[in-house]
C-alpha cells in the first residue's frame, strides 16, 4: 500500500470516528431505556377489529390520580392518540391548539369535544372505547389504525417520552 492511500484511509476513518461521535452526541438527553410501565393487552396487535373496539392495558409503578393539578412524574392519567402523533413531552394536551388562533381566543378551548375531533382523548382508567374510527378512506375499506397511549401528569402534561403503541385493522362497510 502506498503513502497516500494510508493516509486517504486514515482521513476516512478519523472523519467516520467524528462522525459518530457528533450524531452520538446529538442523542444526548434521550431516554433509550424500555419502560415497562403500561403494556396494551387487548386486542392482539395487528387483530381485526369490529366497531365498537376497546383497548385495554395495565398499568404498573404509576398512580392513577387524573387530572388534580398536581406535577408527579408516578401519578395522573393517560392521553390517548388515534392515528395521530402525540404531543412532545413535557407538553399539555392544550398543545394541539397552539397554532389554532379562533381556539385560543375562546374561553374554554380546547375543550373535550376539540380534542376528540382532533383523535386526542383522555381516561383516568386503562381502557378506552371507540364508538368510531377516523374514516381513512382506505381501498376497499381496509384501514389500519395505530393507537398511542402516553402518560400525563396531573396538569396534562406529558411525562418523558414513553410511548405505547397498538395498531390494528379495522374494515369499514362500504
Amino acid at each position: 500500500m502506498t503513502h497516500s492511500r494510508a493516509v486517504v484511509r486514515l482521513s476516512r476513518c478519523a472523519f467516520l470516528v467524528g462522525l459518530s461521535l457528533l450524531a452520538s452526541s446529538c442523542a444526548s438527553g434521550l431516554a433509550f431505556v424500555q419502560d415497562r410501565r403500561v403494556e396494551i393487552t387487548s386486542p392482539a396487535s395487528h387483530a381485526k377489529v369490529t366497531l365498537p373496539v376497546t383497548i385495554t392495558w395495565t398499568i404498573e409503578d404509576f398512580r392513577l390520580t387524573g387530572p388534580n393539578g398536581r406535577s408527579d412524574d408516578d401519578a395522573g392519567y393517560f392521553g390517548v392518540f388515534i392515528d395521530r402523533a402525540p404531543v412532545p413531552p413535557g407538553e399539555p394536551l392544550s398543545w394541539i391548539a397552539r397554532d389554532d388562533k379562533p381556539c385560543l381566543r375562546t374561553p374554554g378551548c380546547p375543550d373535550d369535544v376539540y380534542l376528540a375531533d382532533r383523535r386526542v382523548r383522555f381516561t383516568e382508567i386503562p381502557s378506552i372505547r371507540f364508538e368510531q374510527l377516523p374514516d381513512l378512506n382506505a381501498y376497499r375499506g381496509h384501514e389500519v389504525h395505530e393507537v398511542t397511549i402516553v402518560l400525563l401528569d396531573g396538569n396534562g402534561e406529558r411525562i418523558g417520552e414513553s410511548a405505547w403503541y397498538l395498531t390494528f385493522l379495522y374494515d369499514r362497510p362500504t
